[in-house]
Protein backbone atom coordinates (compact mmCIF):
# COMPACT_ATOMS: atom_id res chain seq x y z
CA UNK A 1 0.00 0.00 0.00
CA UNK A 2 1.33 3.42 -0.86
CA UNK A 3 1.55 6.08 1.78
CA UNK A 4 -1.41 8.07 0.40
CA UNK A 5 -3.58 4.93 0.32
CA UNK A 6 -2.55 4.08 3.87
CA UNK A 7 -3.37 7.60 5.01
CA UNK A 8 -6.77 7.49 3.27
CA UNK A 9 -7.50 4.08 4.83
CA UNK A 10 -6.70 5.41 8.31
CA UNK A 11 -8.82 8.51 7.73
CA UNK A 12 -11.79 6.41 6.66
CA UNK A 13 -11.33 4.10 9.64
CA UNK A 14 -11.16 7.01 12.09
CA UNK A 15 -14.22 8.64 10.50
CA UNK A 16 -16.22 5.41 10.76
CA UNK A 17 -15.21 4.92 14.39
CA UNK A 18 -16.25 8.48 15.28
CA UNK A 19 -19.58 8.14 13.43
CA UNK A 20 -20.33 4.85 15.20
CA UNK A 21 -19.35 6.44 18.53
CA UNK A 22 -21.75 9.32 17.88
CA UNK A 23 -24.49 6.79 17.13
CA UNK A 24 -23.78 4.95 20.38
CA UNK A 25 -23.78 8.24 22.28
CA UNK A 26 -27.18 9.17 20.85
CA UNK A 27 -28.45 5.65 21.59
CA UNK A 28 -27.30 6.13 25.21
CA UNK A 29 -30.09 8.71 25.63
CA UNK A 30 -32.34 5.76 26.42
CA UNK A 31 -30.39 5.39 29.70
CA UNK A 32 -32.21 7.76 32.07
CA UNK A 33 -31.63 8.30 35.77
CA UNK A 34 -33.85 8.11 37.79
CA UNK A 35 -35.48 5.66 35.43
CA UNK A 36 -39.20 5.99 36.13
CA UNK A 37 -40.29 9.63 36.28
CA UNK A 38 -43.99 9.81 35.49
CA UNK A 39 -45.21 12.79 37.50
CA UNK A 40 -43.75 15.91 39.05
CA UNK A 41 -42.84 15.92 42.73
CA UNK A 42 -43.52 19.21 44.54
CA UNK A 43 -41.00 20.61 47.02
CA UNK A 44 -43.41 20.44 49.96
CA UNK A 45 -44.01 16.70 49.72
CA UNK A 46 -41.65 13.77 49.77
CA UNK A 47 -41.20 12.14 46.37
CA UNK A 48 -42.94 8.81 45.89
CA UNK A 49 -41.97 6.06 43.43
CA UNK A 50 -42.46 7.36 39.88
CA UNK A 51 -42.12 11.03 40.86
CA UNK A 52 -39.19 13.33 40.13
CA UNK A 53 -38.39 16.96 40.88
CA UNK A 54 -37.60 19.56 38.22
CA UNK A 55 -34.20 18.90 36.65
CA UNK A 56 -33.67 15.61 38.47
CA UNK A 57 -33.95 13.24 35.50
CA UNK A 58 -30.89 13.04 33.26
CA UNK A 59 -30.08 10.99 30.16
CA UNK A 60 -26.87 9.66 28.62
CA UNK A 61 -24.16 7.17 29.51
CA UNK A 62 -21.42 7.20 30.85
CA UNK A 63 -21.87 10.95 31.37
CA UNK A 64 -25.33 12.49 31.47
CA UNK A 65 -25.48 15.12 28.76
CA UNK A 66 -29.23 15.87 28.65
CA UNK A 67 -31.10 17.08 31.71
CA UNK A 68 -34.72 18.02 32.26
CA UNK A 69 -34.93 21.78 31.80
CA UNK A 70 -37.51 23.63 33.82
CA UNK A 71 -38.39 26.53 31.57
CA UNK A 72 -38.90 24.96 28.16
CA UNK A 73 -40.82 21.76 28.82
CA UNK A 74 -44.57 21.55 28.25
CA UNK A 75 -46.53 20.87 31.42
CA UNK A 76 -46.88 17.20 30.48
CA UNK A 77 -43.07 16.91 30.38
CA UNK A 78 -42.27 18.53 33.70
CA UNK A 79 -39.93 16.40 35.78
CA UNK A 80 -38.83 14.09 32.94
CA UNK A 81 -36.49 14.25 29.96
CA UNK A 82 -38.27 14.73 26.65
CA UNK A 83 -37.42 15.73 23.07
CA UNK A 84 -37.65 19.42 23.98
CA UNK A 85 -34.71 18.97 26.39
CA UNK A 86 -32.32 17.70 23.69
CA UNK A 87 -31.78 21.25 22.41
CA UNK A 88 -30.08 22.13 25.70
CA UNK A 89 -27.63 19.24 25.77
CA UNK A 90 -24.26 19.63 27.46
CA UNK A 91 -21.92 19.52 24.44
CA UNK A 92 -18.79 18.96 26.53
CA UNK A 93 -20.27 15.82 28.08
CA UNK A 94 -21.50 14.74 24.62
CA UNK A 95 -17.95 15.10 23.24
CA UNK A 96 -16.50 13.13 26.18
CA UNK A 97 -19.05 10.36 25.59
CA UNK A 98 -18.10 10.25 21.89
CA UNK A 99 -14.43 10.03 22.91
CA UNK A 100 -15.24 7.23 25.37
CA UNK A 101 -17.15 5.19 22.79
CA UNK A 102 -14.46 5.91 20.16
CA UNK A 103 -11.83 4.49 22.48
CA UNK A 104 -13.95 1.40 23.18
CA UNK A 105 -14.54 0.83 19.44
CA UNK A 106 -10.86 1.39 18.62
CA UNK A 107 -9.79 -1.11 21.30
CA UNK A 108 -12.39 -3.58 20.04
CA UNK A 109 -11.16 -3.39 16.45
CA UNK A 110 -7.54 -3.77 17.65
CA UNK A 111 -8.56 -6.84 19.64
CA UNK A 112 -10.29 -8.34 16.60
CA UNK A 113 -7.26 -7.60 14.43
CA UNK A 114 -4.97 -9.26 16.99
CA UNK A 115 -7.25 -12.31 17.30
CA UNK A 116 -7.50 -12.81 13.54
CA UNK A 117 -3.75 -12.39 13.09
CA UNK A 118 -3.04 -14.93 15.85
CA UNK A 119 -5.37 -17.49 14.21
CA UNK A 120 -3.71 -17.08 10.82
CA UNK A 121 -0.21 -17.86 12.07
Amino acid sequence: MTSSNSLAYRGIKITLIILMAMGLTIASLRYKQPAHCETLCRDAQSCQIGQCMFGEQQAGFPLSFVQDTEANSPTSGWGKVGPEDYFYANLEAFALNVAFYSLILWLFQRLLKWLFSSFQT
